[in-house]
């Protein structure tokens, strides 16, 4: 290079070769370009993990400590020819003003294939001579490898530490297959990446709201999470929220290409590519959380089969038809949460219309009502042997013409069939407004049916 005295590249691989983190080697260069142009200041300038702005990753010389980790945005800063048109930069004035301090004079050099990246020397005593810009333009490559091989071993500690923790999860797991248990496991994997808080929100059966599942930290976060209110692109590419004032990193919990739900972290203040470690674990906590989820799915069906199946027996030892209708009501309200049961038959005196037989708990006002067996809700279910779910029970086309007493929000009503003959309507009520979920539908179904088997065969003992 023309110098007598050569960069230590020598010693610095040495280091290297002995475990010294990159970081040192692109500090002795830094140090070793700063002495040999007698400048004052030896900057390192890379692309922010948002890539929007610029970051002084590696600083030597004066403020080095109160400059390092400054960031700006690439226009904002004398070296914007260098960091946006990629053209060596050389500056030299009396006095100028910037947000970083006086700066007499300067130059710097793009990293050749990194965009948003230079290298800068700042504040020589006398303006920067020609082979001073040479000199740093040669420089600039083997501080690019340098920086690269920076990168690939976070890259490398990232994955390791991501392997270590799934190679933990089995025994985390254990025998124990609950969703709770699940999260748990979950939350201490998100402890590690965000200590300052985040959660977990899983879709509703509905698919239309994200409901928290989890959460951590002293930030309140929201309970639910309308889907529609998430960025469009949320799904496909991390996404960033803010939530009672902090920023969060949203990732979508996708499994076979389909949303499970979203995990949320608090980014850190000063560290946010320590994050960059969990888009590798996405899958995974995934298919751990879906695992979870069937196995609670499973369990609370089989809880509800053990339930209909008692209920069965005891409907089998009941010989009035007032002893049906009680246990059938009575297990609605066990197994669905809801306000009023009702139970239709058609009217024997007037064929066009339902009588409500049993209300639970008592209502005069529903008692007092018997509705068209066709032009009404409940006349719509059993006319047509089909269940209606209604969560805006106002609203609905088949409530409209005979709308229900008493200013009731939701209402979910299926048929009391044998096969192909339809004994009457169950109705459930609700006075705050709830969407009814495809298995309470099924559930419901399937305890109208067996109460229905009953009632059938009272009716032809007592024909």
């Amino acid at each position: 290079m023309g110098y007598a005295e050569q960069p230590e590249w020598g010693a610095w691989l040495t280091e290297l070769d002995r475990g010294a983190p990159p970081e040192e080697a692109i500090a002795s260069a830094l140090r070793w370009l700063a002495d040999q142009t007698q400048a004052q200041l030896g900057l390192l300038l890379l692309p922010d993990p948002t890539g929007e702005q610029v970051e002084f990753a590696h600083v030597v010389g004066a403020r080095a400590d109160e400059l390092r980790g400054f960031r700006l945005r690439p226009h904002d800063t004398l070296l914007e020819p260098t960091l946006l048109q990629r053209t060596l930069w050389q500056y030299h004035a009396e006095a100028h003003q910037e947000p970083i301090g006086a700066i007499r004079t300067g130059m710097a050099a793009p990293l050749p294939a990194l965009r948003l990246s230079a290298v800068a020397l700042l504040n020589r005593a006398e303006p920067f001579e020609p082979h001073h810009c040479a000199l740093l333009t040669q420089m600039a490559t083997p501080i690019e490898l340098l920086v690269r091989l920076q990168q690939a071993q976070q890259q490398l500690e990232q994955r390791e530490r991501a392997l270590k923790w799934l190679g933990r999860l089995p025994k985390r797991i254990g025998a124990d297959l609950s969703l709770q248990h699940a999260l748990e496991a979950i939350e201490s994997l998100m402890r590690k990446a965000a200590p300052e808080g985040g959660g977990v929100w899983l879709y509703d059966e509905n698919r239309r709201v994200l409901l928290q599942a989890m959460q951590y930290g002293a930030s309140a976060l929201p309970a639910q999470i309308p889907a529609d209110t998430l960025p469009a692109e949320w799904v496909r590419a991390p996404v960033e929220v803010s939530w009672a004032g902090r920023p969060y990193r949203v990732y979508a919990l996708t499994l076979a290409e389909q949303p499970l739900g979203l995990l949320a972290l608090a980014l850190p203040t000063e560290t946010p590519d320590a994050l960059e470690w969990v888009p590798p674990l996405l899958g995974h906590l995934a298919l751990t959380l879906s695992n979870a989820l069937l196995y609670e799915q499973t369990a609370q069906r089989a809880q509800h089969m053990a339930k209909l199946y008692e209920l069965s027996l005891q409907l089998g030892e009941a010989q009035s038809l007032r002893a049906v209708l009680s246990m059938l009501c009575r297990a609605a309200h066990e197994l669905i949460p809801h306000e009023f049961t009702v139970i239709y038959l058609p009217n024997r005196r007037e064929i066009d219309r339902l009588t409500p037989v049993y209300v639970e708990p008592r209502s005069e006002t529903l008692l007092n009502h018997s509705p068209d067996a066709q032009y009404s809700l409940p006349g719509w279910v059993y006319a047509f042997n089909a269940p209606i779910a209604a969560p805006d029970l106002a609203q609905h086309p088949q409530n409209l013409k005979e709308p229900l007493p008493g200013g009731f929000a939701s209402a979910l009503a299926v048929p009391l069939q044998v096969a192909e003959r339809t004994l009457g309507v169950m109705m459930l009520l609700t006075r705050t407004p709830r969407e009814f979920t495809l298995s309470e539908v099924e559930l419901l179904f399937t305890l109208a049916n067996t109460g229905a088997l009953r009632l059938h065969a009272l009716e032809r003992v007592h024909a």
